[in-house]
């Protein structure tokens, strides 16, 4: 009996010394086909990297021939571009398409952008064994070379004041763009009581207000990138805070205004120069020029002695240049009605703003004021596009892209809420697509108000947006509107 079992033992060894090896192989030829899948992978990852690289370049050189204005060299400059950087269209399957515009994404059809899609197979080695020859793959890059410098469009230039950047009381900005706050108080954002800011980055030199919900759910600060939301410059490493932005109009240049005797129409008259309102006194400025009848009205560009004040009916502004000489512009009431295309206000002082003594702006609205739309007023305004003038690299004039401009010397704001205030007011419908330039002051939407300021910039002191009014900045790039350029890859 112990002769047997010790037989059946000896033959079961055998027959499992037999399955050992093939089991071996099996799994000595699955972990092969493995490792040779996963070489396989990193070469088509490091294939798809270098793409990606090409494609960016060639989307990029391709733009940089449109900035230029050199139509005709688009194509060949992409296509070089992805060659130099190893993808020549039609070899080893390789395809490169360049297309301007681009035929898909959030630029399709835009002339200023360059989409630039590169599809290759890549070859396998390892995972042939598994019937795998060749694993393909696209990658698509898209750059435009007329669009805005960088992603920001809203920037609030104040250094160290609370409260820089308000937005309270159920209000809304939503920016698809990004916003820079320059204050590095503790608190120089704050978004509070039911606010919401919506934008693509947030950027605070200094801190923020924090713990706060927006009604329409999340937090009260909401970015499309991923990432810290909002960037605060508090707590950071010194290397790692962001730095003060740029006043971005910095280099824009000044209108020229003629105050010699005479440069001002007779009082309430209108000349080929502009308009007057009535003179103050003999020795003052003018009172704003003012429409205040029902009906149909147009102005024309120039200089607008005492600025310009619509209290009733609806008044359409020819295209063109207006000098606010004294009087800002104001639109007041639910009977006026403002529209205009291809429009730039320059406001500026009656008196040199650098004067003294008793041509102080602050004596009155006649001296200086600001822009300035109240009480259920519907105005739409349009700056002239900046779409590149003949050299691609700015503008044809001065103003493009610009729809309000306050002189760099004209009254500065000194802390939130001080007089001079740029305001949006009291259920105001305002369309204002441009740049708004007021660097030096408070820019204010206010009691339920509402702006889509398209295309735009927001440059100022301080910005405020407040009790129930909504802000709604779209299609910032890619437009042409703007007049701050640069080639830059947007997709």
């Amino acid at each position: 009996m112990s002769i047997c079992r010790k037989e059946i033992m000896l033959s079961t060894h055998r027959k499992m010394k037999g399955i050992v090896a093939p089991l071996a192989v099996v799994s000595l030829l699955t972990l092969l086909a493995l490792a040779g899948l996963a070489l396989d992978s990193g070469k088509v990852f490091s294939d798809y990297r270098r793409a990606q690289t090409a494609a960016d370049a060639a989307a990029l050189a391709g733009a940089f021939e449109k900035f230029y204005g050199r139509d005709g060299g688009i194509i060949s400059a992409a296509d070089a571009e992805a060659v130099a950087n190893g993808f020549t269209h039609g070899d080893d399957g390789i395809n490169v398409a360049i297309n301007n515009p681009p035929l898909s994404g959030f630029y399709v059809g835009d002339p200023f952008s360059v989409e630039v899609i590169i599809t290759q197979p890549t070859l396998t080695f390892f995972s042939r064994v598994l019937g795998i020859n060749s694993i393909p793959y696209t990658v698509r890059a898209v750059a435009n070379g007329n669009t805005a410098s960088g992603n920001n469009c809203v920037y609030v230039l104040d250094d160290n004041e609370e409260k820089a950047f308000e937005v309270s009381s159920d209000s809304l900005l939503d920016a698809r763009c990004g916003i820079w706050v320059n204050s590095d108080d503790n608190e120089a954002s704050s978004v509070e009581s039911g606010a919401c800011v919506k934008a693509g980055t947030i950027t605070v030199v200094g801190g923020f207000k924090k713990n706060q919900n927006c009604d329409s759910g999340g937090d009260a600060y909401q970015c499309d990138n991923p990432g810290d939301c909002p960037l605060s410059g508090k707590g950071l490493p010194a290397a790692q805070s962001p730095l003060p932005a740029p006043d971005p109009f910095s280099g824009l240049p000044t209108p020229t205004v003629d105050r010699s005797s005479g440069a001002c129409p007779n009082e309430e008259q209108c000349d080929a120069t502009g308009c007057s309102g009535k003179k103050k006194d003999s020795n003052g400025p003018y009172e704003s020029y003012t429409v205040d009848k029902s009906g149909n009205s147009t102005l024309n560009p120039g200089t607008y002695c005492g600025g310009i004040l619509v209290k009733k009916g609806n008044v359409t502004f020819n295209p063109g240049v207006y000098i606010l000489r004294g009087g800002g512009l104001r639109i007041e009431g639910s009977d006026s009605e403002a529209t205009g295309s291809g429009v730039s206000f320059y406001n500026t002082c009656y008196f040199d703003c650098n004067s003294s003594g008793n041509k102080d702006p602050e004596k009155g609205k006649e001296w200086y004021w600001t822009l300035d739309i109240n009480s259920s007023a519907e105005v739409d305004f349009s700056a002239p596009l900046c779409n590149g003038g003949s050299s691609g690299t700015a503008c044809e004039n001065d103003l493009d892209g610009v729809l309000f401009f306050s002189d760099r010397d004209a009254p500065s704001s000194k802390d939130p809420g001080a007089y001079p205030v740029n305001r949006i007011d009291s259920s105001v419908t305002a369309t204002l697509a441009g740049a708004i330039y007021v660097w030096n002051q408070h820019l204010k939407f206010h009691s339920g108000s509402s702006g889509n300021p398209s295309d735009a910039i927001l440059v100022s002191k301080f910005l405020e947006i407040s009790s129930g009014s909504e802000v709604e900045i779209t299609n910032f790039t890619g437009a042409g509107g703007s007049p701050l350029k640069r080639v830059t890859l947007v997709e």
